[in-house]
């Protein structure tokens, strides 16, 4: 047997293991009936801000949707032409850091924070995907891992996945923080409250071809740009830009295209050592670290889903806004009302995505 033949089994039991200890974790089997999760039509919509004391939520009936230890509650409401969905799920430390995030020490740039990745949340929808009901996420799960083809996908399948990113979508628009923060010396806030609003990272998941690879384990980004760019020079040993008097945390960990275009930050490649010196210790009076991402605002069918979200002492809110029929084929269409939605949920605590607490089958449907 060949090294790479060798290796290539290796990793295929190794992700059979991996997924059976995940399966075991949330109990699911493929066999149970689905949460079944009803949006409430409503006259006024929810304002997409972070904060779900709207009247909007009080008509909907929240759902506990299983993930392990990470209570998850969920909610959903309609009106004529968008679906609303607020989720909530209890989180000790509020994450925002990259593992390419950067650090000054005086004499080089460091962007090494290892096992940082940043909160997320995502919500799977299969397009068409027969085995979605008795598999629910499992069928478009990395089949990677180093192996192609190695998990239940097939040819032709395709999924939206929306995907809320903390560092890298969540921010787009706008942050603010209040309460007392506090940041621990690994740059992650046990206690404050940071609100952001933003845009979910909008995605289609197709079949991973292993002659065929297609870009991250079968994940495409949705026609039109994404919410971020890289805050990085050519050779990756520095960051682009560096924002020069940030006015607390949450404004120095999240960069944006306006702050450049708008004088806020220097260039690193034309700074001095003094004028670096400077302002990185403003980020460090903040417990800050320079992010590796750039914010912009998206386009096309990449911008269809909006979000805000809130973390506050320990909790995560999340408010999402898309239209029901937004008549690109890389979206799920929610056009027959009539009909039950299956999706899959998936949390993901300061972790990359193949560390992550999913649930089992999910649907969704329409109430008057």
């Amino acid at each position: 047997m060949s090294r790479v033949h060798l290796r290539k089994t290796l990793l295929v039991v190794l992700a059979v293991a991996f997924l059976a200890g995940l399966i075991g974790k949330v109990a699911f089997t493929g066999t149970e009936d689905p949460t079944k999760l009803n949006a409430v039509k409503v006259a006024t919509a929810p304002l997409v801000d972070g904060d779900s004391g709207d009247a909007a939520w009080e008509k909907a009936t929240e759902y506990e949707i299983p993930l392990g230890a990470v209570k998850t509650g969920i909610k959903a409401v309609y009106t004529e032409k968008d679906l609303f969905i607020l989720a909530s799920w209890n989180d000790s430390t509020f994450s925002i850091v990259r593992g390419g995030s950067w650090v000054w020490d005086g004499n080089a740039w460091n962007s090494k924070r290892e096992g940082q990745a940043e909160d997320r949340i995502a919500f799977f929808w299969p397009i068409n995907i027969p085995d979605f009901q008795s598999k629910g996420c499992l069928v478009k799960c990395h089949p990677s891992y180093g192996v192609s083809g190695a998990f239940l996908d097939n040819p032709g399948e395709k999924g939206d996945m929306w995907h809320m990113k903390a560092a890298r979508s969540l921010g787009v628009i706008s942050q603010s923080q209040s309460g007392s923060p506090v940041i621990g010396d690994d740059h992650q806030a046990t206690a404050g409250t940071f609100t952001l609003v933003g845009y979910i990272d909008d995605k289609y998941v197709t079949y991973e071809d292993a002659a065929n690879l297609p870009e991250d384990g079968g994940r495409h980004g949705d026609s039109g740009s994404s919410t971020y760019g890289r805050n990085r020079n050519k050779d990756k040993t520095a960051p682009l830009y560096l924002e020069k008097n940030p006015t607390d945390y949450l404004d120095a960990m999240i960069l944006r295209e306006s702050e450049v275009d708008n004088g806020e930050t220097v260039e690193i490649a034309n700074a001095t050592a003094d004028e670096i010196n400077e302002y990185w210790g403003n980020y460090q009076r903040l417990g800050a670290v320079v992010p590796e991402r750039i914010l912009r605002e998206p386009s096309d069918s990449r911008a269809d889903v909006k979000q805000a979200g809130t973390w506050s002492n320990g909790e995560w809110t999340i408010e999402i806004k898309r239209a029901l029929d937004t008549g690109n084929d890389d979206d799920v269409q929610f056009s027959d009302l009539s009909l039950d939605y299956l999706f899959g949920v998936s949390v993901m605590d300061n972790a990359g995505g193949d560390t992550h607490i999913f649930s089992g089958v999910n649907s969704l449907l329409f109430v008057e």
